[in-house]
């Protein structure tokens, strides 16, 4: 005999569906029951199952605080319940775990609103069999890992959207605010609670421009760098902005929609003004807001009709969180600097940008400062959506350091982008609990003026080529943001050089020389990286970035790409 009371160990040897082995808590008032539901369970398992009964959702609240449970079956006619807000409490109290409730032949209307309050599937008692059973349980459980995952991507994204220093917003064509961020709200100088009686052309001073906007997204699906006059809307006061958007088609309102990021230059462009000079727009565009959750796995392709309704609503928010980060990838995409930008300052140089997945973790930054240009070529912790993530913090950190605050050298840049992502991302005092998250790069400043050249590496090298042959230069061993092996103490120095007419650099993540293929299967290293530049410098950089990514893919092979890919080369 199997006794419920504690807990049942099982062993199969003859062939069956093979499932994983897992510990299952079944919450049913009669013990016999939970007998015969046991060698449902029991029939449809290979690997070893415990399983747990109790027969009220106290005992079953007390168990599930004290044992790792991985999924829950539970009826809806307990002793202890009081209706639909019990077990609503109990999934909220448990929410990253998966539930499954039994409802009688008549119940069926409770067992979908008991969904529909936080279950992942329910069964009607007496009518299910030991397949329909187990794969009920395999579904809720991928049901719930997903519903984790989306709440995780949606918290991050939120996080980006409420810190951004930036004002980003939505319209719709005819101009209602449907959402703002703070930066957003206290630019334009308009109260959460009244956004939505507000409208973009009271943004504009001349509201036909905003025609001609969207007249170009209309034609162009997106406009970037629209550089406009806006007005604060309490104290009338006019401010220069630089407005980048993207039109964007909702199906399930029918209509179309606008999301951008506007960005206050006033400041900058007084002191253009006071100065009487020109200087070139600022690239605000380096930053690779990406991100695909790889791959999301397949969800059971035969079901029940008793299943089928739930299979559709997963199938929806695979859909929703597909467009999500489809979306996230064109805001990323409409903010990088065009390799035509860069090369406008450097003629012959090539960026070679090879993401692992949709999005990218590493990410190039550029910008011009009169006779100086600053390149960097930045990896940050992780690739797809975590890495994307970090990226924005990147982004938003370097201009702020170089662009607002004039810092033009390279060690304090990285003293600086160190401060800023750890308050950004709260590494400050005793939280550890994102203590590696960080970035590595290198940052060059050219002054064309002096014909000098200098770099700073966060854990990053540069190779150097010039008259005295190829060199390595590494500054330090230091990465920007949590660092735990060196204990916090970090020290930035700068290597500076001269530079004569035809000496080139090359800066890169770590992507490339950590990809695995070859022969034997091993990491590409940094040897070989040396080898390669020297092989092909005396080459134009345009035919030497096309031989970096031919070589990678070569080396590759059949192997998966296993980081972003970032590699950037500039002849002086």
């Amino acid at each position: 005999m199997i006794s419920l009371a504690n807990t049942i160990s099982i062993n199969k040897t003859k062939i069956k569906k093979t499932l994983i082995a897992l510990n299952l808590l079944i919450i049913l008032e009669s013990e016999d029951d939970a007998f015969l539901l046991s060698e449902l369970i029991q029939e449809s398992y290979l690997e070893d199952i415990s399983i747990y009964h109790k027969s009220t959702i106290k005992e079953g609240t007390d168990l599930l605080f004290n044992i790792d449970i991985d999924i829950i079956l539970i009826d809806l006619t307990l002793p202890d319940s009081y209706g639909i807000f019990n077990y609503s409490a109990l999934f909220r109290t448990f929410s990253d775990l998966p539930f499954i409730v039994l409802t009688g032949i008549d119940d069926e209307y409770v067992g979908i609103n008991a969904v529909k309050n936080g279950a992942q599937d329910f069964l009607v008692k007496g009518n299910f069999d030991g397949m329909l059973i187990s794969r009920s349980i395999q579904y809720a459980i991928e049901r719930k890992k997903a519903e984790v995952e989306l709440r995780g991507s949606e918290n991050r994204y939120k996080a980006l959207f409420h810190n951004s220093i930036d004002a980003i917003y939505m319209t719709n064509r005819k101009g209602e605010f449907i959402d703002m961020n703070p930066a957003g709200l206290q630019l334009f100088e308009i109260d959460e609670n009244e956004l939505r009686s507000y409208n973009a052309n009271n943004l504009y001073i001349i509201e036909s421009e905003r025609k001609v906007l969207l007249e170009h997204v209309d034609k162009h699906n997106s406009v970037k760098d629209f550089e406009i006059k806006l007005r604060k809307q309490k104290s009338g006061e006019e401010i220069d902005c630089i407005l980048s958007t993207i039109k964007i088609f909702d199906e399930s309102q029918n209509d179309t929609l606008y999301q951008g990021i506007i960005r206050d230059v006033t400041p900058k462009k007084n002191a253009e003004r006071a100065l009487n000079q020109s200087l070139s727009a600022l690239d605000k565009a380096n930053e690779s807001l990406m991100g695909l959750n790889n791959h999301l796995e397949e969800l059971v392709d035969e079901r029940t009709y008793e299943l089928n309704r739930e299979k559709e609503i997963v199938e929806i928010q695979n859909l929703e969180i597909k467009k999500s980060i489809q979306y996230a990838k064109r805001i990323q995409s409409s903010i990088l600097p065009s390799v035509n930008y860069i090369k406008q300052a450097i003629p012959d140089s090539f960026v070679q940008y090879q993401p692992k997945d949709i999005v990218s973790g590493d990410f190039y930054w550029y910008t011009k400062i009169g006779n100086k240009v600053v390149i960097a070529a930045v990896d940050c912790t992780g690739h797809g959506v975590p890495g994307a993530f970090m990226s924005i913090i990147g982004y938003t950190a370097l201009n702020y350091i170089v662009n607002d605050k004039r810092i033009l050298e390279p060690s304090v840049i990285l003293k600086e982008l160190d401060k800023q992502v750890k308050i950004s991302i709260n590494q400050q005092g005793a939280n550890t609990e994102n203590s590696y998250d960080g970035m590595e790069l290198g940052i060059c400043v050219i002054d064309y003026e002096q014909a000098k050249l200098e770099f700073s590496g966060a854990n990053r090298p540069m190779y150097l080529q010039n008259e005295s042959g190829l060199q390595k230069i590494i500054t330090s061993k230091s990465s920007i943001g949590g660092d735990a092996k060196l204990g916090g103490v970090k020290e930035f120095s700068t290597f500076r050089t001269k530079f004569s007419k035809g000496d080139s650099f090359y800066l890169l993540s770590d992507g490339y020389v950590d990809q695995f293929g070859g022969p034997r299967g091993k990491k590409f290293m940094s040897k070989n990286i040396t080898r390669l530049i020297e092989e092909i410098n005396d080459l134009p950089m345009r035919e030497q970035g096309k031989l970096f990514e031919k070589n990678i893919n070569e080396w590759r092979g059949q192997e998966d790409q296993v980081d972003d890919i970032l590699v950037i080369g500039v002849r002086l």
